[in-house]
């Protein structure tokens, strides 16, 4: 703790106020004393929680989306094949909105978002491309050809197999505290 010390004027006069001054200036915090640990400011958090809004949007779209989605059915072969080239018209359209919201994302503020959003746009893309071709060839497939309406399906569960280990962006995160706390308060993060 410094303190300033009353000095005598006379010989030591001079040199004692120059002595003081130069005391008293070691007692200001040098830049290793003023650095206080970093954290985050009011706009990088919130740049964290409208990323984290996006990226649980994103997601959460395509939740909403496979809830809405119908079974196929059908009394004829070719009715079911109308149902199922229904069904992954729409898997594949809400699969495509949410590359597209993924895509979207600005650059994550911490790199363990980007290894998120990477992995997830990965499983996504993937699926939408299954899902597209799976439709593509049914739809080309001759009306009562049973073999592409198996296959149709199988193209379906391959695709639906890489969403469900996509399906919950605040645990892919969970890693970055940053990004954790973000969550917390980001709207489309809330169940």
């Amino acid at each position: 703790m410094c303190a300033a010390h009353k000095t005598t004027t006379g010989i030591l006069g001079a040199a004692g106020i120059a002595l003081a001054a130069t005391v008293l200036a070691g007692c200001a915090p040098g830049p290793a004393a003023a650095q206080v640990s970093p954290s985050p400011s009011l706009a990088e958090s919130a740049v964290a929680v409208a990323w984290m809004n996006g990226f649980c949007g994103a997601v959460k779209d395509f939740i909403e989306g496979n809830n809405k989605m119908t079974s196929a059915t059908g009394d004829t072969v070719e009715a079911i094949k109308k149902s199922t080239s229904d069904q992954l018209g729409h898997y594949a359209t809400i699969l495509s909105k949410t590359v597209d919201g993924l895509n979207s994302l600005p650059a994550a503020p911490v790199p363990a978002g980007e290894t998120a959003k990477k992995d997830f746009l990965g499983k996504y893309t993937s699926a939408r491309d299954k899902t597209v071709k799976a439709k593509a060839d049914l739809d080309a497939a001759g009306k009562n050809d049973t073999a592409a309406q198996a296959r149709a399906v199988e193209g379906l569960i391959s695709a639906q197999k890489d969403t469900h280990s996509a399906l919950d962006p605040v645990a892919a995160i969970l890693g970055a505290p940053e990004l954790k706390t973000a969550a917390a308060t980001a709207e489309r993060c809330r169940p």
